[in-house]
This record gives C-alpha cells, structure tokens and sequence, in this order.
C-alpha cells in the first residue's frame, strides 16, 4: 500500500460522491437521501440556519465538526478551506469575512471543485475561490491567508507532516488554524489500518492524538490549543472502533517565537514562553463536597523551564499536587448496581420527540430539575471506560436542611442521603430507557468514572464557577449531578452554552475562596502576575463531614441566578458607558 495508491483510491470515491454515484461517504459523514445529509450536518455542529443559509448542493454529509463555528473569523479575512469539496465551510466563512474578505477551497478531486464553483454560481458568491490541488502541495503564495481551516480532510493523507507544513508556510504571520479532525485513542487493528476503503472513511490515517499534536507543533505552531473533544460513534460503526476514534477540533498560531501544547484553560493566553503547564484531567468525585472540577497542574519535566520567562510551580506546590494526587475525602465509595431492567442483546440506536418528552417528564416526576444532552468527551472520564459515548446529565437539588446544617455528622448523614436518592433515581431512569428497547449504562453520582460538573456544562446546564461547582439558572451551586450513557445516538446535543459569563463574574466575586474554612480553595498569582483558583483535595471536608460552606456563601445561591445575571449586565453597561 502505497501513498499514491492511497491518493488515487481517496480521489476516486470522492469523485464519486461528487458526481453522487457513491451514495456512501466517509465515515464519519456517511448518510442516504437528502434528510439524512442534512441530520448528518447537524450531528457534527451545523446550525439549522447555516445550512439554510448557502447552496443545498454544497453539503454532502461530509465532516467531523464544524470549524466555521469556533474559528472566529472576521470581515475583511483571508480563509483557506483546505478539502473544501462542495463548499460548505467555504460559503460559510464567506458569509463571516464578508465583501472585503475572501475564501479560497483548495480540493484534490476535480469533480468536487467543479461542483463547488457551480454552487458558487448559484448561491451569487463573488468573494470566493475554489482552486485543484493537493494539501502536501498547496496552490498559494507564502505568508498569504490569515486563517486555514479544515473539516475531517487532513486524516486522508498519508503525509501530515508535509501538509501541516504547507499550512505554515500560506499562513500570515500571527495567522490561525482551526481544524476538525479524527484522531485515534488506542490501537486500531491492522486490518483495518490496511484497508484502503477505511482510508477513505477517515480511519485508517487516523493519527495518535499526542502523536497528532505532536506533527502540528513540529510544523512550526505555538500554542496548539484542543476545544473540543468527544468520541465519534455513528450507526454500524465496527466494534473494535467504539471509543478508540475521537473528534477533535484544534486550534493554534503561526508564532515562530512561541511553541506549546495548550490544552483548553483560563491562562492560556498569558504570554509566557516555553511550554505551558498542561492541565491533567479534573479529578471529580463528588459534587456537594467541591471535590470537582479542579485543574490540579503537572510538573513540568527537568528542565523544561530552564532560560524561560516562567519558572513552573513552586516545591510547597509540587508538593501538595503529589499529596493530593488521589482524592483522600473519601468519595468515589462503592455502590451496587440497582438495575431491574436488563440492556436489550440488540440495543435501538434513534428516537423519537415522544419519547423524549415522555422520558423528561417521568424525570421531573422523579425530582430531576435539569435534563442535558452531551457527548462524552475523554477529558471527563477518570476511571471505568464507557460503554456509550452519549450522555444524559441530570441534576437534583441539594435540599436547605444539608446547606444550613454545620460540618459534622448529621450534614454528612444528609449529604449521603441525598446520593443515595439520586442514584435510586437514576437507575429508575435507566431502566425506562432500557424498557424502551435502548442500552445505558449508570453513572452514579457517588462514582468516579466522569467529572460530572464539566460534563454538565458541556450538556450547557450551566457553567462551572470557581469552587469547581456547576452553577445552573435553576439550583446554582446547589445540587448533586448523575449520568446515564446511551446507545441513543440523536439526542438533541446543544452546540451553544449561554452561561459562559459565569466565570467572569465568580473572579470578580471570590465569596466561596473566602468562606472555605479549611481553605481547601486558594487564590494565587501564576508567573505572569495573573490570578488562578487552586483547589487542594486534602483540605476539603464535603465528603467527610458534608460542609457546603462554598454553596452557602455563593449569590447564586443566595440572590438566585436571575438576580446576579441582572446585576452583571448592569456594571457591564455602566463600564460601556464610561469608556464610550
């Protein structure tokens, strides 16, 4: 198996769909009939407007994300859509840089620019360019776009390296990337790595994610950031792939000075040199205690910070991050499995708004206050694999009796009641699910398989404040958070999360910081002069004695939602007012 026979294999299928011969595309875009290409749109990040939006021939099915959505383009731009096929990104970001930018598609297969240059016709675009030439080999001149962008295209080729490359050498000088790409979380068979039909489906060249970032920040990029992140499944996706494939849209930066691997975090934009401090996975176990959410900050290794503006942690910090390693507060206990319903041997995979409706509303019935849809992103497993990568969050109220009873053993007794209760409730739910002829697994609310409050949040139930707690419009900080993974494969997954205003207000608040009596919560500056929340395990005595003090102190909590969101547009206005 050659690169050119694995060029010319991907060249023809594509030629294919573009002349729709080829009813089948990759598969992580596979669809039949039009309803099909377009439910295949949404699935990946594509809003119901957007797709109105431009030519309907421009969309095939195909793609892994949605790279105009979170790329940030602006008027006046040059935008490079490397893969471009019927145009789809490329009439979207044409929409986003307006009459004073432009968007040029770059396409291997000439039907597929033949196709693309059609839509442009029909959709009246003039500020757009669709051009045939291959990725290792880009037809443009240096330093001469300010954005690439790329949706499930760079996985095809057999040459990464060459092509991100490329990618360096058109972009401008403090230009950008945002790609949506597959990338791979363990070993794929050998098999399936020869196969030049999975080539095509946009497996087979799937790369290691480490390995993935690793060719990007070899080309010359800085500040490689991940945003986004979840296992990719579809219908009659082969079992030795579940939860080995991974989309991933990833961001970075033409700085030649600069370089790093970034993964998503408050800090990241602080400007010093050298590689970042890598935020480990959220060690989260329980919800009511504060034990979530936390970003406890690797070493770096020996000498990676040598002759660099950041000196790294200190020692007294190295230190409590090695202690604090494993949360000792005693969450995370065993629980027995409590389902009644066993999972169906040959599980559904798609349902209907009425069975929606009827599943929320014997989950209201049950005392669930709030009800999200997610995929699961890997970041947020800590423990057990999942089974099923879609998720269905749930939230319970924590009651006043656990807030105004004091650290001791009656607040823990309460506590763990209240888990108990939402794992009962859970269960309950699932088997509903499974009754209905659809497999679940639980994620008890006392386990430590996922973090539950960036889960949350992810689900956009709300938004994760400085305690390391899921604040939602309609508990606050006040509630506990379980999960039922599912075969269900179109849940109706939220693409937009409104409360991401939250953090701006908790930094400017610091209320639970203060009211922590153990001061498990700390305030303190990184190398930059910035301000960041470190949460110290050890010290926290939610889980052993049920202290809610950080929930206590919260205005959300207090004042409501609605009430501290009124007093945050306010100050904003008054501070628009001034400087204009």
């Amino acid at each position: 198996m050659t690169e050119k026979e694995i060029k010319d294999f991907v060249k023809e299928r594509y030629s294919k769909i573009a002349a729709k011969e080829d009813s089948s595309s990759c598969s992580c875009c596979s669809e039949t009939g039009v309803d099909r290409i377009i439910q295949q749109a949404k699935a990946v990040g594509y809003s119901e407007e957007e797709i109105k939006s431009i030519p309907a021939e421009a969309i095939f099915g195909l793609g892994c994300g949605n790279p105009t959505a979170l790329a940030e383009i602006k008027k006046g731009e040059t935008v490079l859509d490397l893969g471009s096929g019927g145009g789809i990104d490329v009439f979207l970001a044409a929409n986003k840089v307006g009459e004073s930018g432009k968007v040029i598609g770059v396409d291997m297969t000439e039907k597929m620019v033949e196709t693309a240059l059609e839509n442009a016709k029909a959709g009246g675009y003039h500020n757009v360019e669709f051009k045939l030439g291959e990725i290792e080999n880009l037809p443009l001149e240096d330093n001469s776009v300010d954005l690439v962008i790329s949706n499930c295209v760079i996985n095809l080729t057999p040459d990464k390296s060459v092509a991100y490359r490329e990618v360096y050498r058109v972009l401008k000088e403090g230009g950008r990337i945002l790609i949506s790409d597959i990338v791979t979380e363990g070993h794929l068979p050998d098999e399936i790595r020869k196969s030049f039909q999975a080539w095509s489906e946009c497996i087979a060249g799937a790369m290691e994610k480490e390995e993935y970032m690793e060719t990007i920040r070899k080309a010359g990029f800085g500040k490689v950031e991940v945003i986004d992140a979840h296992f990719f499944t579809e219908p009659g996706l082969d079992e030795r792939l579940k939860g080995k494939l991974i989309s991933i849209q990833i961001k970075a930066i033409k700085t030649p000075s600069d370089s790093g691997f970034i993964v998503k975090s408050e800090n990241n934009d602080c400007g010093c040199e050298g590689p970042a401090l890598k935020p480990s996975k959220t060690n989260e176990t329980s919800e009511g205690c504060g034990c979530s959410g936390e970003t406890v900050l690797e070493k770096p290794e020996i000498g990676e910070s040598e002759g660099r503006g950041c000196e790294g942690l200190s020692p007294e910090t190295t230190e409590q991050i090695e202690e604090n390693d494993e949360c000792s507060c005693g969450c995370g206990g065993e629980f027995p499995d409590e389902s009644l319903v066993e999972n169906p041997k040959k599980p559904v995979n798609t349902i209907n708004n009425s069975f929606l409706e009827d599943f929320e509303k014997f989950a209201r019935a049950m005392g669930i206050v709030n009800i999200g849809y997610t995929r699961v992103n890997p970041e947020l497993v800590n423990t057990e694999e999942p089974i099923y990568t879609n998720a269905i969050v749930l939230t319970l109220e924590m009651g006043e009796d656990i807030i105004e009873t004091p650290p001791g053993s009656k607040a823990q007794e309460l506590n763990d009641a209240t888990y108990k209760k939402m794992g009962n409730i859970t269960y309950a739910l699932s088997d509903f699910i499974r009754s209905q002829g659809f497999a679940t697994q639980v994620a008890h609310p006392y386990g430590s398989m996922l973090n539950f409050s960036p889960l949350g949040q992810e689900a956009g139930l709300g938004w994760i404040g400085q305690s390391g707690l899921l604040i939602t419009p309609e508990l606050g900080p006040r509630q506990k958070i379980s999960a039922i993974l599912t075969s269900i494969e179109n849940l109706p997954v939220k693409t937009h999360n409104e409360h991401s205003w939250i953090p701006e207000y908790c930094e400017k608040c610091g209320k639970c910081i203060r009211a922590c009596p153990e001061k498990a919560l700390i305030e303190r500056k990184t190398c930059c002069g910035n301000k960041e929340i470190e949460f110290i395990q050890a010290r926290c005595i939610g889980c052993t004695q049920g202290c809610t003090y950080c929930i206590e102190s919260c205005p959300f909590d207090e004042k409501g939602y609605a009430h501290v969101k009124d007093i945050f547009d306010r100050i904003n206005a008054r501070l628009k007012d001034r400087k204009n």
